[in-house]
C-alpha cells in the first residue's frame, strides 16, 4: 500500500495564484502563504489599480522577501528580481507578480510591464491582443515576460470537446492557460464557480482555474477538474479589493490538505515558473 507521504513526492502542489491584490499587507500574506502567483488588476473594475500603485506594491514585496527590486542583469535580460528567484529551483522564492488586463492595446501592456516591473501578463478580454503580439510589444521595451490566455467557459453552453479546442487554440501563442466563468457578457469576476467536472471530462489538466473558488470549495475545485492550478480572488475577499487574512489561511490549508489526502495536482506547463509546485515540504 502507497502511503500519503510517498505520493507529496510524486504529486506536485497544486498552484495557487490570489488575484485582484491591492493592499500590501494582503501581498505579503499570500506570499508568506505559499502563493504561486499574486495578481493585479489594470482592467476596468472595483479591483483596478495604476501602474504606480502596483509598482509600489511590487517593490514592497521584493523589500520584505529581501531580494533587489532590479539590477542592471535584470534589465538586460528584461526579467524582475521575482521572476528570476521563481526559476531557481529548489529555492524558496517570491511570488510571480501578474498584471491583469482587458480590452487594451499589446503597446499598453508592455508600458505598464515595463513601469512596474512584472513577471507575467494575463490577457483576460474577449477582445484584444494575442501573446504574440503582445511578446513583440515586450520586446520594443526590452522585456520579457510569462503570458497567461484567460478562455471564457460559459456553463450553460459548452461541451468537452469545444473546451478542448478552446484550449488548444489558446495554446499557441499562450505559456498558460486559466478558465474562467462567462456570464453573458461579463468575462471574469462573476463570482460564479465553471463546471470543474467538465473540465476534467476535457482532460486539459495543465491549466489554472477560475471562478468563484474559496475556502469551502477549493477542494471540490481541485479534485474534480483535475486542475493544475486555481486562480482566487473575491472567494477570500471581505470587500474588493480587500482580503480576508482567515479566508485566506483557510484556503491554504485546505488545497494543501487535498493536495495530501486527494489524487489532485498534475504535471505543470512546459514553462512552469515558480516556487510552488515543488512535490514536497522541504
Amino acid at each position: 500500500m502507497t502511503s500519503t507521504s510517498n505520493l507529496q513526492v510524486s504529486r506536485p502542489r497544486p498552484a495557487i495564484k490570489i488575484c485582484g491584490l491591492t493592499r500590501l499587507d494582503d501581498l505579503l500574506l499570500a506570499g508568506e502563504l505559499g502563493a504561486w502567483a499574486v495578481g493585479f488588476v489594470f482592467a476596468a473594475g472595483p479591483r483596478r489599480l495604476t501602474p504606480a500603485a502596483a509598482r509600489g506594491l511590487v517593490e514592497g514585496l521584493a523589500t520584505a522577501t529581501q531580494g533587489p527590486w532590479a539590477s542592471a542583469d535584470d534589465a538586460a535580460s528584461g526579467a524582475s528580481a521575482s521572476g528570476r528567484q521563481g526559476a531557481t529551483a529548489g529555492r524558496s522564492a517570491p511570488p510571480l507578480t501578474v498584471g491583469v488586463f482587458g480590452d487594451v492595446t499589446a503597446g499598453e501592456i508592455a508600458r505598464v510591464v515595463s513601469e512596474v516591473g512584472l513577471d507575467a501578463v494575463q490577457l483576460h478580454a474577449v477582445e484584444g491582443p494575442g501573446g504574440d503580439a503582445v511578446r513583440e510589444a515586450l520586446v520594443e521595451v526590452g522585456r520579457s515576460a510569462i503570458i497567461i490566455q484567460a478562455v471564457p467557459v460559459d456553463p450553460r453552453e459548452i461541451e468537452a470537446a469545444a473546451l478542448r479546442r478552446a484550449v488548444t487554440r489558446a495554446r499557441r501563442q499562450a505559456d498558460i492557460v486559466l478558465l474562467d466563468t462567462q456570464i453573458g457578457d461579463r468575462f471574469g469576476g462573476t463570482g460564479r464557480a465553471l463546471p470543474w467536472s467538465l473540465v476534467g471530462e476535457a482532460g486539459v489538466g495543465e491549466v489554472l482555474v477560475a471562478g468563484g473558488i474559496g475556502p469551502e470549495n477549493v477542494e471540490a475545485a481541485l479534485h474534480e477538474s483535475g486542475a493544475w492550478g486555481i486562480d482566487v480572488s473575491s472567494g477570500v475577499e471581505r470587500s474588493p479589493g480587500v482580503k480576508d487574512a482567515r479566508l485566506l489561511r483557510r484556503l491554504f490549508a485546505r488545497a494543501d490538505a487535498a493536495w495530501r489526502t486527494a489524487a489532485v495536482g498534475c504535471a505543470a506547463p512546459r514553462v512552469y515558473t515558480g516556487r510552488s509546485q515543488r512535490g514536497s515540504d522541504s
